[in-house]
């Protein structure tokens, strides 16, 4: 009589991947079979602790670094490369210069009274050392990462150049000056015409910075003694500041004078004179 053929049972091979719900739809039909499924199990438990674990410490590491960064760092300053940071796809043009950032009110400045008021020693004294270092020198370097950019030559190697906020502070001063034409410029004939059309030109250069750089902090309105028509402006939050002192004092590093400068050459003068 012959001998009836059983059907043959299969176990999944070990190099197969197997997740835990095929584990439990596999029939337990031998030792063999419940061996290799513990043997797939234990193995799923190692890889998911291994992962388990792997992340804690990741999340560990990051927690702390963050906790370290928030103890050490001052809440009133904060350096970055440039301010804001969520310009989107806007490319920041390079500088070289560093920027740190305070927040402080735009009240209160111990140095207002020395820039308000009429003509007086004291006046253009605090002008003349916030315009210190005025001229700076770059590297060949600086200026190639500056959009390729040229300038005059320095005689000891380099370029002389400048700032955005020199140009701006120069300007004001100019205004300035141009309020008081009896105390600046009566001691020798001035070309007024010339006079007016850069005063004109800083007005215009200072309109167009003032929207670049657009102050977008919030303002609020009060009423004081001073109308009963039109409220005062009111600030109610810190502004985010350049820390002025730390960059003049770069600046002053840098500084250069006209002296400094190479000469144009004579071909740029031919057929003037």
């Amino acid at each position: 009589m012959a001998s009836e053929k059983k059907p043959h049972q299969y176990a999944p091979l070990l190099s197969q991947e197997v997740n835990h719900e095929d584990l439990e739809s596999i029939p337990l039909t031998s030792n063999f079979t419940l061996d290799l499924l513990q043997q797939e199990i234990t193995k799923w438990r190692r890889r998911f602790y291994l992962l388990l674990a792997s992340s804690l410490i990741c999340i560990l590491t990051i927690s702390a670094g963050s906790e370290y960064r928030l103890r050490t760092t001052p809440t009133s300053e904060f350096s970055c490369p440039i301010f804001p940071t969520n310009h989107g796809s806007v490319e920041i043009p390079y500088s070289p210069a560093p920027v740190k950032y305070v927040n402080k009110y735009l009240v209160g400045d111990p140095d207002t009274k020395k820039f308000m008021g009429e003509p007086r020693p004291e006046l253009d004294e605090a002008w003349h050392e916030l315009l210190d270092a005025t001229l700076i020198r770059y590297t060949d370097d600086e200026l190639a990462l500056a959009n390729n950019a040229t300038s005059v030559r320095h005689k000891d190697g380099g370029y002389v150049g400048g700032l955005g906020i020199s140009h701006a502070l120069h300007c004001i001063k100019r205004i300035k000056q141009y309020l008081h034409p009896e105390y600046y410029y009566s001691h020798e004939k001035q070309d007024w015409k010339e006079l007016y059309s850069h005063v004109d030109h800083c007005l215009e250069s200072l309109r167009q910075e003032l929207m670049c750089s657009a102050d977008v902090n919030v303002y609020t309105l009060k009423w004081t003694r001073h109308s009963r028509f039109k409220p005062s402006v009111k600030v109610p939050q810190p502004h985010a500041c350049v820390d002025w002192e730390a960059l003049h004092g770069w600046m002053k590093g840098r500084a250069s004078r006209f002296e400094d400068m190479i000469g144009p050459p004579d071909r740029l003068y031919e057929g003037l004179e």
